[in-house]
Parts: C-alpha cells; sequence; structure tokens
C-alpha cells in the first residue's frame, strides 16, 4: 500500500487514510516489530519537529521520556 495523500486541510478522512495505512503496514508483523515500527516513526517525528527526546535506560529496553 502506497502512503496516503494527506490534505492540506488535515480532515478526519486522512485520519482514517493513515490508520489504514499503518493497518496495512503492520497487520503481519510481531509484537515486538510492530512495537520498533512504532518506536522509530516517533522518534522520527520528534526528529522532524525539533524535539530532543530525554533517554532513560530500564531493565529491558531504551524508553523515550
Amino acid at each position: 500500500m502506497n502512503k496516503p495523500d494527506i490534505s492540506p486541510n488535515f480532515t478526519v478522512d486522512d485520519i482514517h487514510k493513515i490508520r489504514e495505512y499503518n493497518w496495512e503496514t503492520t497487520k503481519n508483523l510481531s509484537a515486538e516489530e510492530r512495537t520498533a515500527y512504532y518506536r522509530n516513526k516517533a522518534l522520527d517525528f520528534l526528529k522532524d519537529a525539533g524535539i530532543v527526546p530525554k533517554r532513560k535506560v530500564c531493565e529491558h529496553e531504551l524508553v523515550v521520556m
């Protein structure tokens, strides 16, 4: 599935397109792969927005705070 075209006004339909795209992209991934997919997307968004996340290391994984 191709990335959805988002309108300049960002409507409810755009949200539906994004959710459908994410579902199609992640429906066959394992829980770990899905977690990594969304974590990487969130980090990319923060980078694009100019936000530097604080990082805290927990016992099992790196957590973005």
